[in-house]
């Protein structure tokens, strides 16, 4: 007998349900399935660019998604467009943005300060597993 883990729609049967749109997840179907979490909290965004680098020990490049919290509360994917509607975006000096960007060996989060003053900002991140034909 061949384990799975099947989760379906609300409203499908798990153990009948035959069109895979109608699963949450299934095992048998390639999603996107989390390898690891986590948070990197309080750092300190002091220059244009400001990176921080995290090593993911991953033995290929990692899918990576991510989201920034910055101290007015505001949270952004990476190039989110800037909160402020004063401000303007991409290489204007008024413009806070970042970037995500991943090697064999690191995830780099590259912030962009926009401001002239130093501010922190908290990171939530998570990696996925690669496809088999990557």
């Amino acid at each position: 007998m061949v384990q799975k883990i099947v989760i379906t729609k609300a409203g499908y049967e798990v153990l009948t349900e035959s069109d895979k749109n109608n699963y949450i997840f299934h095992s048998d179907y390639n999603t996107l399935k989390i390898i690891s979490e986590g948070v990197i909290t309080a750092q300190t965004v002091t220059a244009n660019p400001t990176t921080f680098t995290l090593e993911h020990g991953m033995s290929y490049i990692p899918a990576v998604m991510a989201f920034i919290k910055y101290p007015d509360g505001y949270v952004a994917l990476p190039r989110g467009i800037p909160r402020d509607t004063t401000d303007t975006y991409l290489g204007v000096a008024n413009s806070r943005y970042w970037e995500v960007e991943m090697d064999a060996t690191y995830i780099y989060f590259i912030c962009y300060k926009g401001t002239t003053a130093n501010y922190n900002v908290d990171i939530k991140f998570y990696i996925f597993e690669a496809p088999s034909n990557y």
